[in-house]
């Protein structure tokens, strides 16, 4: 596998975000939409493309092809049509997540690999993440999203790869948050 190669930022904003009350990717946040906002950090990251998982025209994105299977049905969408097997993947509602935050997570994948462990995140926060995107992996995607187990969810999928967690103390936590409610996104509001 090549791990030179380009990489693809995938911004994690399908979904029908029905606790918030609202499209989470068109919220504000300093002037600008959120899903701006995580393009271009991944850009600034060194994201060589860009892709939205979900139905967002006027971007580069790829529409949920496995609805109500959550963000693990968004990458198993993108994984359809895209070749790159070097992702950094960020959700759409965590505007406290910057590009200095994201560049050790590919540098931390690429140490990974050499280890054999291919994806990379901070302690036990789910996302950000880098990943390195192998054919078997591809395929179990598929398989998790198109079947009724379980193992349709992010967690399944990281239990699945093997980890090299870069260190997340508190104040790194509370930098990685998201916001799912009103209420935690105007505790976010307030942090930003």
């Amino acid at each position: 596998m090549d791990t030179n190669g380009d990489c693809l930022g995938v911004v994690l904003a399908g979904g029908r975000s029905l606790r918030m009350g609202a499209d989470k990717a068109r919220l504000q946040w300093g002037g600008q939409l959120l899903i701006d906002r995580a393009v271009a950090m991944l850009r600034t990251a060194g994201c060589t493309r860009v892709l939205v998982s979900g139905d967002y025209p006027g971007y580069s994105h790829v529409a949920d092809r496995y609805p109500e299977r959550g963000p693990l049905g968004g990458l198993a969408s993108v994984a359809e049509v895209a070749r790159e097997s070097r992702w950094l993947v960020l959700a759409v509602d965590q505007p406290l997540v910057d590009a200095a935050l994201l560049r050790p997570l590919l540098d931390g994948l690429l140490v990974g690999v050499e280890s054999a462990r291919c994806l990379c995140r901070y302690g036990e926060e789910p996302l950000p993440m880098a990943l390195m995107l192998s054919p078997d992996t591809r395929r179990w995607m598929q398989a998790a999203v198109a079947g009724d187990s379980g193992h349709r969810s992010l967690k399944a999928l990281q239990e699945r790869l093997r980890i090299h967690a870069l260190p997340a103390d508190a104040a790194m936590r509370a930098r990685l948050r998201g916001a799912n409610t009103p209420d935690e996104w105007q505790t976010l509001l307030a942090s930003g």
